[in-house]
């Protein structure tokens, strides 16, 4: 059953799209962002600028990083949240049912679309880090050269890992996006347990998001916007409770719903 579940995802073109829309975000970017830092590091020495500090991921005032954030739960959850919703309309879960399968089945389908939704966040931070690093020197970042953009524990996760293993900082928040992407995928996967309309399955985390981050603006707690936090350098501030609790309540929440929801057909 697991790897039908996974033929069936690399058989999906919604799946494909999302890999192009981020690969299309994190090419732009370099092109736009990197490619015409050649001419300035010709001119300093190579030292101003580093895969490090002009990654995608790291944030800024760039218009890609804010859009791929914004684009985040949607990427994540387009390649297989939706499938139950469509395994139901066209009656393969009963399918299953009569022939014993749909435990494998449920199991199956939670990891895959976890994974599908870390894969497709992962990939075009994975892409943008590789082209960096074609185009801009591995040079440790430093508190007094690289001082226009200082990160410290206000606006950044460990900042001394950041200047002592900056590699090992960047990865952190790769895996860090795609752990949040899984999560967004569960919930959208959970939800359509028990909304038959593929198109409102996937847009829920991402609606659900957007109001949150409304509220904790309103309130007064950036601090607590995730779409911030995921950035290396967060323009609202960072808060380490905060990433955990959104973590808990999400994983939660998307295993509830799923859990819930697979009880609650199958004894139909």
């Amino acid at each position: 059953m697991f790897y039908l579940l996974l033929f069936r995802l690399l058989k999906r073109p919604s799946f494909y799209v999302s890999l192009a829309i981020g690969a299309v975000l994190a090419t732009a970017y370099f092109w736009t962002e990197e490619m015409p830092l050649t001419e300035h590091l010709e001119l300093t020495g190579g030292v101003s600028f580093t895969p490090y500090t002009k990654w995608m991921g790291i944030g800024g005032i760039s218009d890609y990083p804010a859009l791929y954030m914004f684009l985040l739960p949607i990427l994540a959850t387009l390649p297989f949240s939706d499938l139950y919703a469509r395994d139901r309309s066209t009656g393969f879960i009963r399918f299953l049912m009569i022939r014993g399968k749909h435990t494998q089945y449920f199991f199956s389908l939670f990891f895959i679309n976890f994974l599908a939704g870390v894969v497709t966040a992962i990939f075009p931070l994975l892409l943008n880090i590789y082209l960096s690093f074609m185009k801009l020197p591995n040079i440790r970042p430093d508190r007094a050269i690289n001082n226009e953009m200082p990160l410290a524990s206000d606006n950044t996760f460990f900042p001394e890992l950041y200047y002592t293993h900056p590699f090992v900082h960047m990865m952190l928040y790769v895996i860090i996006i795609g752990i949040f992407s899984g999560m967004f995928a569960s919930v959208a996967l959970g939800a359509g347990m028990f909304i038959k309309r593929s198109f409102i399955v996937l847009l829920i985390p991402f609606a659900s998001l957007y109001v949150i981050n409304m509220l904790l603006s309103t309130i007064g707690h950036q601090e607590m916007i995730s779409t911030s936090f995921l950035q290396e350098q967060a323009t609202d501030g960072v808060s380490l409770k905060s990433l955990i609790l959104h973590l808990i309540v999400g994983f939660i929440l998307g295993l509830l719903l799923y859990i819930l929801g697979a009880k609650k057909n199958v004894v139909r």
